[in-house]
């Protein structure tokens, strides 16, 4: 699973910035070792000697990589772990790949609307909401995953609220 994008270096000892959505990172312990995957997709094992928070990103040390110009070349990987090795979401939250696959219903009626999460697009100010048909036809409605637009959802009836669903159609 998905936990993070490496950006640039940081400062001269090699550490480098890590985006990520929520506080995962901040609850895993270093020493660890996790997989990184590229942008071709190519995954590779690697070693994190510290994580941090700086801001809004964290900064981590790879072991072996101590210089800005050795690090940089892990920058647009991303971080993956295991998702059984994450922290158990809490009350109201959620990992954005458990939406992918839920049906929309209607926060109002609580019908089926004929819809279905099948992707989660990362965007720096929420995450996007891919919804297709799931009789595979019509348009593909891209929906901000807020409040104001989401309701609840329920993994075990695979359901997702989409609140004024009508709104969305009409764009």
């Amino acid at each position: 699973m998905k936990v993070g994008v490496f950006g640039s270096s940081h400062g001269i000892k090699g550490f480098i910035k890590v985006f990520t959505d929520g506080e995962t990172l901040s609850s895993l312990k270093a020493p660890t070792t996790c997989t990184v995957r590229d942008p071709l997709g190519n995954t590779t094992t690697i070693a994190i000697e510290s994580i941090k928070s700086n801001g809004n990103h964290f900064l981590v040390k790879i072991k072996g990589y101590d210089t800005p110009e050795t690090v940089v070349k892990y920058r647009g990987f991303s971080i993956l772990w295991k998702k059984e090795e994450l922290p158990k979401p809490q009350d109201g939250e959620v990992y954005t790949e458990d939406l992918i696959g839920l049906r929309i219903i209607s926060k109002e009626t609580k019908t089926p609307l004929g819809y279905k999460v099948t992707d989660v697009i990362d965007n720096p100010a929420h995450p996007i909401l891919e919804c297709k048909p799931t009789s595979g036809e019509g348009e593909t409605i891209l929906v901000p995953f807020l409040n104001r637009f989401v309701g609840d959802w329920n993994l075990e009836t695979k359901t997702l609220e989409m609140i004024e669903w009508e709104q969305w159609i009409a764009l």
